[in-house]
């Protein structure tokens, strides 16, 4: 089987961690973009994941693999570890995958797919995001998406940008900032994409990431951009209007 699932930047987070993995998350504001990863799902002998031809180790599997065993062949336009929710994709490709082939209840594969990501420290909100897709969201409830609340914000689009320039760990970059509820009521009070980049680069900035570009801001290892791209190679992106699909 084939599933497509759209990488999510987040400008914006506030975690919110909870006893049980299922409730923790964070709420905030993400772009969830094109292009869409493309997976191969079989069943293995073993649970693997395959980026590009290459196989990873992914600690997510530790908890993806209750599902069952599966085998994950990904074609991806984005690196993985740089900000664009690539691990979430793995994840959510995983939980889609055994939903489809093993017939495990969607709800529980999907909060699978969810705390796998809580409990590496590899994302708090991404699964949510990637799963209804919608362009510009906001995560007004942590969470599984079974669980977790998000609205989709509608805007007038500009071409988006994004340049990967150093890997990084998501772990050193999931902490509270207590300005970033201030900043995201800035946004719902005026939810236009400019804002969405003005919002998010000075939260960026807050966590100490910097970008040398007009209208754009820093997130994990990655710069994005709005309007045209700087020197150098850049990646071009448009709304993912539809979350993740099976086909």
């Amino acid at each position: 089987m084939e599933t497509h699932i759209p990488i999510s930047i987040s400008g914006i987070w506030y975690p919110e961690v909870y006893k049980e993995a299922k409730f923790s998350g964070s709420i905030g504001l993400s772009l969830v973009l094109e292009p869409y990863t493309i997976f191969e799902i079989r069943k293995s002998e073993s649970p693997e994941v395959y980026i590009n031809g290459l196989k990873i180790n992914f600690p997510n599997l530790l908890i993806l693999k209750k599902l069952g065993n599966l085998q994950i062949q990904g074609i991806a336009k984005v690196p993985l570890g740089y900000g664009y929710g690539l691990s979430a994709s793995i994840s959510l490709a995983y939980a889609l995958g055994a939903y489809e082939i093993f017939n495990i209840k969607k709800n529980i594969a999907l909060e699978t797919a969810h705390e796998s990501e809580v409990i590496t420290n590899n994302g708090l909100g991404d699964i949510i995001s990637q799963y209804y897709g919608g362009g510009l969201i906001y995560r007004k409830k942590p969470g599984a998406p079974n669980i977790g609340e998000i609205e989709i914000i509608n805007v007038d689009w500009h071409k988006i940008f994004s340049k990967p320039i150093e890997r990084l760990s998501t772990s050193s970059i999931i902490k509270p900032i207590k300005e970033a509820k201030m900043l995201i009521d800035e946004f719902l009070r005026e939810r236009t994409l400019e804002k969405f980049f003005e919002v998010s680069r000075k939260f960026t900035e807050l966590l100490g990431y910097s970008s040398p570009y007009p209208l754009s801001f820093r997130k994990k290892g990655l710069i994005v951009k709005m309007d045209k791209p700087e020197e150098g190679e850049w990646i071009e992106h448009n709304p993912a209007k539809h979350g993740a699909y099976v086909i």
